[in-house]
């Protein structure tokens, strides 16, 4: 969410008196004696008392006053807030603190703003609920920006005025509330870059976060950091996770799939845009830090809410299991019919209608949904807990995670005679405009087919960068673009491939599609064939030739391509000592296997996950792509932690040295009975309810759960000596 609308505020700070309330507010005068214990984070769950908990909760903005709360302030009102979310058994509220409220004018704090925040830090502690706080926050709701009327056009994340300006209010609220124990965590800004100011480069992203979060600890060094972005992730936005996890503790991400049809070309309770969630999860905890789910959402005034249900419910099992620790729905109430007819809300239906309430404080499906969840997963015993590696590794290509203009890995060693010049890098060397990173939706669309796939095939991938120790990993998965050349960004690095040789070499099994623009020098010593020339198609037929896995002889898998270009294209194989698969409609080779050394390899001529990714409701119906994934997973001899034995239910395990849980994701629309299998010596299962648990029997050496439609549930086991 986000917003603009400056007038009101600029009023406020140019007829500043009349706005200064009577006597400070007083909102929690019986606050109890027991207050809140301070949180921190341990690995990677927050903790306090000594023991770690799943943050629950949502994002508050007022029915009434919406984004106007701090200039109508209403006292009881706001209690009344605290008392319900304390009911719905929320442990933790986002909030926004108005920039321009704080600051009226530059390096001049308005005393009311924090006598408002300390009454609801106040709250806070009669209430039992952490605050979230997010900074310089200038909107939150629509297209509304509501701008510091001191700005005079400067960026805020580029501007040398306006950073110093933000890092001394920054050094303010570390230096009023560094021992505050009822804020959980820091939030930068509510998701940069500011709309008001566009064009924030990287390096813009990088300089805000780490001045921003440095204010902040020069005082402060009890709370955790986070900026809270969306879809910064997927969408290679300048505070994607890689160029800002030196200088914050934790990610967030705010899976609005409904928001980027690009990626998830569905509708909203779609297999695909149910994965979202865990998705942007696991991106943002591969590059190294913990990740909570900080907006998620959809409005009642678009979807129905039987509709939003289904998709809160599978999403938030399906991110618990990919290790988020903590959610923070969007939003906790609705807008009150007043809203209606003023901006940001005249402008912007939609957002009217995202309350877990009503305004007027009446349960909402959603709230019920999301009540039961919390309830649920306050039973899990956290201490301990960790999320295991996974089974199979999808490369996130270098060019993508570094940060733009960061030659530090480009193999040039010393003074060069002729200085080396990118013409791709544009701006970040060259003094020009920054070059926009061209091919994002390819990479980013075809890894999250690979990535459905994985998991409809029973595997867990993770999503680990080129540059890191991949190695680990039993199974690699090279979707195409990863194997191309041109954008230039959205291919491995050339000296990847001796890497991968000698992956598999040492017994490593790794996976590979294909394009018409695809390059891998070397290519029939990994894979035994090499690619002759383009082959155009607008459909495509594999047919299965030999055994592998359980495909047998005579299976059909038929593709509609969704464009033509050669980023669709197949390429025509030369083989070596490779073996055929699978053959085309023309006969051609299409899917070769390779021994190499102590490992294997399989080649797929078409790119079969770029062309998954660029169709709509791709993995809806009977589709049996999967089966390729799971034929590989069974031919490489990888065992997956947890499995199902229903392409449509996901299943993560979460694991302590004696015990752990099973999570698992229904992404169907009906209620399957799936029978669950795992490696780990798991024992004395117990499904979580709100109120109690229940016994799972063993059933042909696994067991099986009932998930009704959209739904998920967590199972707790023992570890069995070993």
């Amino acid at each position: 969410m986000t917003w603009c609308l400056r007038w009101l505020l600029i009023a406020a700070a140019c007829a500043w008196p009349q706005f200064v309330l009577a006597a400070p507010p007083t909102l929690a005068a019986a606050a109890p004696a027991a207050k809140l214990p301070a949180a921190r984070l341990d690995g990677n769950y927050f903790m306090r008392d000594g023991r770690r908990f799943l943050v629950v909760g949502a994002h508050w903005v007022p029915a009434k006053a919406a984004m106007q709360w701090p200039l109508q302030w209403d006292p009881q009102d706001i209690e009344a807030d605290f008392a319900q979310m304390q009911r719905m058994g929320f442990n933790t509220v986002r909030l926004d603190l108005m920039w321009a409220w704080f600051e009226p004018r530059p390096g001049d704090y308005n005393p009311e703003a924090f006598a408002q925040f300390d009454a609801l830090l106040a709250l806070a502690h009669k209430y039992h609920i952490y605050l979230h706080p997010s900074l310089f926050v200038g909107g939150e709701v629509g297209e509304a920006y509501w701008d510091v009327p001191w700005r005079m056009g400067r960026n805020p994340q580029s501007d040398p005025e306006m950073l110093r300006l933000e890092t001394n209010q920054a050094q303010e609220f570390g230096r009023r509330y560094a021992h505050e124990t009822a804020i959980l965590a820091w939030d930068l800004t509510d998701e940069p870059p500011f709309w008001i100011a566009p064009g924030t480069t990287d390096a813009m992203a990088v300089n805000w976060t780490r001045l921003i979060g440095g204010g902040l600890r020069k005082y402060d060094q009890l709370h955790p950091i986070v900026a809270g972005v969306s879809t910064q992730d997927m969408e290679h936005g300048p505070f994607r996770p890689d160029t800002i996890a030196a200088d914050v503790d934790f990610f967030s991400v705010h899976p609005y799939t409904i928001y980027t049809p690009d990626l998830f070309p569905d509708p909203m309770v779609a297999e695909r845009s149910t994965y979202g969630a865990a998705f942007e999860t696991t991106l943002s905890r591969d590059a190294g830090r913990p990740v909570m789910v900080q907006e998620m959402g959809a409005s009642s005034a678009q979807y129905s809410p039987e509709n939003i249900v289904a998709f809160d419910q599978v999403s938030l099992y399906s991110a618990l299991g990919a290790g988020a620790n903590g959610f923070l729905l969007w939003c906790y109430t609705d807008a009150a019919p007043e809203q209606y007819r003023k901006v940001p809300y005249l402008r912007s239906p939609h957002e009217t209608q995202f309350g877990l309430t009503t305004w007027d404080r009446q349960m909402r499906p959603q709230g019920l949904a999301f009540q039961a969840f919390s309830k649920i997963v306050a039973h899990m015993d956290l201490d301990g807990l960790a999320v295991p590696p996974a089974d199979a590794a999808i490369i996130i290509p270098e060019e993508w995670s570094r940060t733009h203009g960061d030659f530090s890995r480009f193999g040039l060693k010393g003074p060069e005679v002729t200085p080396y010049v990118s013409v791709a890098e544009g701006g970040a060397v060259n003094g020009q405009e920054p070059t926009p990173y061209d091919g994002n939706q390819w990479v980013m669309s075809s890894t999250l087919s690979a990535f459905i796939l994985a998991h409809r095939a029973g595997l867990k991938p993770s999503l680990p960068r080129e540059a890191s120790d991949w190695e680990r990993f039993p199974l690699l998965l090279l979707p195409s673009p990863l194997t191309a050349t041109d954008p230039v960004f959205v291919h491995l690095h050339t000296d990847f491939w001796e890497r991968a040789r000698a992956y598999v070499n040492g017994g490593g099994v790794l996976y590979a599609s294909l394009a018409a623009n695809g390059a891998i020098p070397e290519m029939s010593l990994l894979f035994g064939a090499r690619m002759t020339d383009t082959v155009i198609a607008s459909e495509v037929t594999l047919k299965i030739v030999k055994p592998l896995g359980s495909l047998k002889a005579g299976d059909r898998f038929h593709f509609t391509l969704p464009g033509s270009a050669a980023k669709y294209w197949g390429t025509g194989l030369q083989v070596s000592d490779g073996e055929v698969i699978a053959v085309d409609q023309d006969n051609r080779p299409a899917l070769i296997a390779h021994r190499y050394g102590k490992g294997r390899t399989l080649l797929s001529a078409y790119p079969l996950e770029a062309w998954l990714g660029s169709q709509p409701a791709a993995f809806e119906g009977n589709e049996l792509n999967y089966r390729l994934y799971r034929a590989l997973r069974e031919w490489s001899g990888v065992r997956a932690l947890v499995s199902t034995d229903q392409a449509s239910v996901e299943a993560s395990a979460l694991t302590a040295k004696d015990r752990g849980y099973f999570v698992l994701a229904n992404h169907s629309p009906a209620s399957l009975r799936t029978h669950v299998d795992s490696t780990l010596p798991a024992r004395d299962v117990r499904q979580l309810g709100e109120d109690a648990s229940v016994a799972v029997a063993v059933e042909r050496g696994g067991w099986s759960v009932t998930l009704p439609p959209h739904s998920g549930a967590v199972l707790e086991f023992r570890m069995a000596p070993q």
